[in-house]
């Protein structure tokens, strides 16, 4: 979820001519139940060939069979709703980061791979990390799906050359629309699979967006890198869907087909990027005002010393998926301060593991609620996990909290991060 936001374009340019010398698995799954042999039938009337799959690591024969699955799921559903379908690419999963980046460094690679579960695409090749990914995610190849409409993207159009020429990193809507879109999208896998509904993903965003409580931003301004992957990511999405409604699905692609550029946008969608963005505030007033109500608080370790570089969000229940809908972060006196819903939330925290070789660790340590602190096991988040009660007396503003954790920094490190 976290880790899609940072291309490595140049490490997997030089990943792609390891994967090519890799051994590919070229067996052909017999897939039994009726909904399997739909999605078979379906995928066949598509004429394309089968995508080449590299599975570096293990991974047991229904994994491989359900990550297959996956995109050809994603290949029916983009080919029915934004008219495009290619297999010209090769997927890499791997479970093992260390010896992925030892092999990318003995290549002459500059930097390795920094995200230990997510993935990215690029020169035809689309790498996914799922050293530590949950079990379900880890089952559908996540997020596979996702970047496989980034495949389509760069399909359509030069992605590399249209970030480069709206000079992204200070225009960040080129962001929300490249990884809005793949997130738009992807969900209508996930519908289609029967697991996240679109609506339910379009309202916990808009409960999210009601937490970041800003517009969608034309310019970088003052976002930090988190703030801005909130955006592109998650009111991304929603600002994908309102495009969709007003020019169909098959405008997102053209976007990209006629230059990815701010007369693309008008050319594809029929309204300016402006009047787009200024349409899009009135709808964010009616459909994710502002949360009003205040929490706060520090969080400390077992031996009561402050704990920094804690990502703290509040966690509400959406159909039966968890959401987190406020974000902040403790500072080194271990407060954190958001904007949240006032009532019927928990505060869920993620610690970032202190490393030196730039990859991106965050542990789960767990979540506080009405009846106090209640640790993950495993470090790892799945959403089908028991977590903290949620506070469930009136709406109020919750602050000066104070969460003391089982485990100290220091134990918390040993137990959950990497080397």
């Amino acid at each position: 979820m976290i880790a899609l936001s940072r291309r490595v374009i140049a490490s997997l340019v030089a990943l792609a001519a390891v994967l090519v010398l890799a051994v590919v698995l070229g067996f052909v799954l017999a897939f039994g139940s009726s909904d399997t042999k739909t999605i078979e039938e379906r995928w066949a009337e598509l004429g394309v060939a089968e995508v080449e799959f590299v599975f570096a690591g293990d991974f047991t024969s229904d994994e491989r069979e359900s990550i297959r699955l996956e995109l050809k799921t994603a290949q029916v559903v983009y080919a029915k709703h934004f008219g495009a379908v290619t297999s010209d690419f090769t997927v890499a999963l791997v479970t093992d980061l260390a010896s992925l980046n030892e092999g990318l460094a003995e290549r002459g690679a500059e930097r390795g791979i920094w995200f230990t579960c997510g993935g990215a695409a690029a020169s035809q090749v689309i790498l996914i990390v799922l050293e530590d990914c949950g079990s379900a995610d880890r089952a559908i190849g996540w997020p596979l799906a996702h970047e496989y409409f980034h495949i389509l993207q760069q399909e359509a159009g030069s992605l590399a050359s249209t970030r480069q020429r709206g000079t992204v990193s200070q225009m960040p809507w080129l962001d929300w629309l490249v990884e809005g879109s793949a997130v738009y999208a992807s969900t209508l896998v996930s519908e289609e699979q029967g697991r996240v509904p679109l609506d339910v993903r379009r309202a916990s965003l808009q409960r999210l967006w009601s937490g970041l409580g800003q517009p969608l931003p034309l310019f970088r301004s003052s976002l930090d890198t988190d703030e801005h992957d909130w955006y592109a990511y998650n009111v991304g999405f929603l600002a994908t869907e309102l495009l969709v409604e007003r020019a169909g699905p098959e405008a997102i692609l053209a976007f990209f087909r006629f230059g990815g550029h701010a007369g693309a946008f008008e050319a594809a969608f029929g309204i300016s990027l402006i009047d787009f963005l200024a349409a899009f505030e009135e709808h964010r007033l009616e459909v994710a005002q502002p949360f009003e109500w205040q929490v706060s608080g520090t969080v400390l370790g077992a031996d009561g010393a402050p704990f920094p570089n804690m990502d703290v969000y509040a966690a509400v229940q959406i159909g039966g998926y968890e959401s987190w809908v406020g974000i902040g972060k403790t500072g080194t006196d271990g407060r954190f301060e958001l904007a949240g819903p006032g009532s019927d939330y928990s505060i869920r925290l993620l610690f970032q593991c202190p490393r030196d070789d730039g990859v991106i660790e965050r542990v789960n340590v767990g979540g506080w609620g009405a009846t106090g602190f209640v640790a993950d096991d495993d470090g790892i988040w799945e959403n089908q996990e028991e977590g903290a009660e949620p506070f469930t007396d009136e709406e109020r503003d919750r602050t000066g909290m104070v969460i003391q954790l089982p485990e100290t920094r220091e134990s918390l490190i040993a137990e959950h991060c990497g080397p």
